[in-house]
C-alpha cells in the first residue's frame, strides 16, 4: 500500500469530520452569510452583518477582528462548552476561510457599533 495515499485519506477524513462538528456548523451558518460594508465614521473599519444584525467588525490597519459576544461567543461557550482558546482558534479559521482576511487577532466585543 502507498503510505502517502493512506495519509491523504486520513487527513481528508479528519478534516471532513472536523467540519461536521456542531460548533463548526453553527459558525459556518453565520460566516457563510456575512455581508460587509465600509464604516462611514471610521474608514479603517469594515462592518460584517446579516440583515440588520451586526455580527463583527474588522480594523484593516491593526488586523483586529471584533466579534459579537451575545451572537457568537456566548453560544459557543454555553451551548457547545468551548473555552476561550478554542473559540479564538475557530474564529480565526472562519475568518480566514470565509472572509479571506488572513491572520487576524480575534477579540470579543460586547457591543458592536453599527457605524
Amino acid at each position: 500500500m502507498n503510505i502517502d495515499f493512506i495519509m491523504q485519506v486520513k487527513t481528508y477524513r479528519d478534516k471532513y469530520n472536523q467540519d461536521r462538528l456542531p460548533e463548526n456548523i453553527f459558525l459556518y451558518r453565520i460566516f457563510s452569510k456575512l455581508e460587509s460594508k465600509q464604516s462611514i465614521k471610521n474608514k479603517d473599519y469594515v462592518i460584517y452583518f446579516i440583515g440588520d444584525q451586526v455580527y463583527a467588525n474588522y480594523n484593516t490597519k491593526t488586523k483586529d477582528f471584533y466579534y459579537d459576544y451575545d451572537k457568537i461567543y456566548l453560544i459557543l461557550d454555553t451551548e457547545f462548552g468551548l473555552n476561550r482558546q478554542k473559540i479564538t482558534v475557530l474564529i480565526q479559521d472562519m475568518v480566514d476561510e470565509y472572509l479571506k482576511l488572513g491572520v487576524v487577532t480575534p477579540y470579543i466585543e460586547w457591543s458592536i457599533a453599527v457605524e
